[in-house]
């Protein structure tokens, strides 16, 4: 590692700590709303006075109090085991941050944040309390996107369990993207309402499920390609497909079981060429009859085509690792990998380890159909109010107010620690450009959601969305199937199914 990382190192460390998502809470009735703490939110700064507590988000003076005193409000984090102590599992600095919260935050409404313990089917057990008309939390930590479909549409029924947060706009902003990750709530739309609310991460974490490019600079070294020649091309825009099949071709050594680049877990290469190519899997569409949009499949565009057979070229010339169910990092580090497109925070995974090959990031190059780098998203936190519960205008309001970052997403805090978490994981300055520039290329991308379902018959079993990429790999290399073939007959159920998952039928 560089010197200027290490001296940076030094310098961040003794002044930050990585600080993540608080919780929130539940619900009671009461006549009046105890008015709101004073102190003028703004969308870029932190604190914005002497008067406003660091340990309470800034709030708007325009938005209206709905939070009464003497209120019990629930939340629930599949992480808390023991409802008296739920910053267990933080660090000791963290710890002690997220206490002065909650109790800063309780003492300022005259309230109770009480945290709920967590159960073995914790996805589905609320979720179904909830449709029973009886919640047993009020504020809901959804996981993340694979466990967010199932509540949002449960038992086929779309958004009856969940309150639209974007109707208590009176009390609550989640269009501030200072604190909420305002292009992943896109997804979290439906019948255009918002259902789940995505804060927004602090610190390397930011980003750390983003698609990038990891390169093994001894394997690109040896075909000829030095690591400054690669952040070269980066800079100046010429990082593209050509250039990455060329690298994967002429890095790729089978007699040494070493591949230009590997399909990675779950076939996260393709989930990253097809955005870069200006691609998607699930695109909005307006429904004739409803005139509501929905997320329909467009895998099977011009553009998603090209992208396939960019990779079916890649897998012709035996340069790609073509085994999804291995982990990415683990072939990566053990040398067999010249290139993967992957997750950032694979990063961490590969330096947690004593031993491991010095590697570059870049973005994922850019396709012929597109103008600049894209990074794929397909994860986030998200958070959500049951229907049912006492006062869901205070729920609202305590899931926007107490279940957000730290800091605000722009502050001289959140930027030191992105930095002082980037330089812990990877391995020269350059990275670290990298991935300062990934939220600025940044898109999420819905098919996450709806990963494992809905299933759907391709004529001859039935399949969900992920399956129709992966097991269908080495068949379109042999040439025994055909993508546009294969998509083409099975758009229209799975479109059907989409619908029926998403509107709300009046």
């Amino acid at each position: 590692m560089k010197k200027s990382i290490k001296i940076l190192i030094c310098v961040l460390c003794l002044v930050f700590c990585l600080g993540m998502l608080a919780g929130c809470g539940d619900t009671g009735t009461d006549a009046t709303a105890t008015p709101a703490p004073t102190g003028n939110a703004t969308s870029n700064t932190t604190s914005s006075s002497d008067a406003q507590d660091p340990y309470l988000r800034p709030r708007d003076e325009s938005l209206k109090n709905a939070i009464k005193e003497g209120e019990t409000y629930r939340y629930f984090i599949y992480t808390t085991n023991d409802p008296s102590n739920p910053f267990e599992a933080d660090s000791d600095e963290n710890r002690e941050f997220n206490l002065n919260r909650k109790s800063h935050y309780e003492a300022a409404y005259g309230i109770t944040i009480e945290y709920v313990v967590t159960v073995a089917d914790w996805a589905n057990s609320f979720v179904a309390a909830a449709y029973a008309g009886t919640p047993t939390t009020d504020i809901f930590h959804a996981g993340g996107p694979f466990t967010m479909y199932t509540q949002y549409n449960y038992q086929g029924n779309p958004g009856a369990t969940i309150e639209p947060l974007s109707q208590y706009k009176e009390y609550a902003d989640f269009e501030d993207s200072e604190w909420f990750d305002t292009e992943s709530q896109k997804v979290t739309t439906f019948s255009g309402d918002l259902y789940f609310a995505v804060p927004n991460q602090i610190g390397v974490d930011a980003v750390s499920l983003n698609l990038v490019v990891m390169f093994n600079k001894a394997i690109l070294e040896g075909a000829g390609y030095e690591d400054t020649e690669i952040y070269d091309m980066w800079r100046n825009k010429e990082w593209n497909w050509d250039i990455f099949r060329q690298i994967a071709r002429e890095t790729t050594d089978l007699d040494n079981e070493v591949y230009g680049v590997t399909i990675g877990q779950n076939n996260s290469l393709m989930w990253g060429l097809l955005p870069s190519n200006n691609a998607a899997i699930l695109s909005q569409v307006e429904d004739e009859e409803s005139g509501q949009s929905y997320w329909a499949f467009s895998g099977n565009s011009n553009n998603a085509l090209e992208a396939w057979n960019f990779f079916i070229e890649m897998g012709k010339d035996n340069s790609i690792l073509m085994n999804h169910n291995l982990e990415e990092a683990t072939s990566f580090r053990a040398g067999n990998v010249g290139m993967m497109i992957t997750y950032a925070n694979r990063a961490g995974q590969i330096t947690n380890y004593r031993q491991y090959p010095e590697f570059g990031i870049v973005p994922v190059p850019i396709g012929p159909q597109a103008d600049d780098y894209v990074s794929s998203c397909n994860w986030f936190t998200p958070l959500c109010v049951f229907k049912g519960t006492a006062n869901p205008a205070g729920s609202v309001q305590v899931l926007s107010e107490y279940c957000v970052g730290r800091y605000a997403k722009s502050s001289p805090e959140a930027q030191a620690q992105f930095d002082a978490g980037a330089i812990s994981v990877v391995c020269d300055d350059e990275s670290i450009e990298v991935l300062r520039s990934i939220p600025e290329i940044s898109v999420t991308e819905p098919y996450i959601i709806y990963w494992s379902t809905p299933t759907f018959n391709n004529g001859t079993s039935e399949i969900a969305l992920c399956q129709l990429f992966w097991e269908h790999n080495q068949n379109f290399v042999d040439g025994s199937e055909t993508p546009s073939v294969l998509f083409e007959s099975v758009s229209d159920a799975l479109n059907q199914a989409l619908k029926d998952a998403q509107i709300i039928l009046s």
